[in-house]
């Protein structure tokens, strides 16, 4: 029985084209590292964050934390308007505020309530979500004050938002929180 030796046939390829292949390579690289560099998000110390899907989540959170406290500074600032306008006036235009800043707060805190929360992020969302209530409670006290315009629901709106603003601060403190 005899083998027969045949050699197999062999791919060519010039210099050129290689040459070629090379230089589309290195510059797909190049664009892709443009890239990478312009949308990749940064740690404190400049370097890019490896966004697993863990990772991910926990930068989400903590970013949407953070549009959650200044969406209480704004309803801090309505409250205050709400308990400081003088009881002169329209009260139909006053009521209007009120509730509207009640509403405010209903939907803040039911945004912080229904999202879902990483693991680690669990001390955080029950300081913000206990924070949110704080104000929730503040502006329905505010608007308890215009409606039965009495010195003692004036001072209990006054107290709340006190005690809201301590929560706030509290979360504006947070390590886990502040930008990176």
């Amino acid at each position: 029985m005899t083998l027969n030796n045949t050699h197999d046939p062999e791919i060519q390829i010039s210099e050129e084209k290689l040459q070629k292949l090379g230089l589309f390579l290195f510059g797909l690289t190049v664009i892709f590292t443009i890239i990478g560099a312009v949308v990749s998000p940064l740690d404190t110390f400049g370097k890019p964050v490896l966004l697993l899907p863990q990772v991910k989540a926990v930068e989400d959170y903590r970013r949407s934390a953070q549009v959650w406290i200044s969406e209480l500074t704004i309803l801090d600032g309505e409250i205050v308007h709400v308990i400081a306008a003088e009881q002169q006036g329209d009260l139909f235009s006053q009521s209007r505020v009120a509730q509207q800043t009640l509403q405010h707060a209903v939907e803040l805190t039911q945004k912080i309530d229904r999202t879902r929360v990483p693991p680690i992020g669990m001390g955080v969302q029950e300081q913000m979500l206990s924070t949110s209530v704080r104000y929730l409670e503040a502006a329905r006290s505010a608007l308890q004050w215009v409606s039965v315009p009495k010195q003692k629901n004036r001072d209990l709106a006054t107290q709340q938002l006190e005690a809201a603003r301590q929560g706030k601060s509290e979360l504006e403190k947070n390590q886990w929180l502040i930008s990176r």
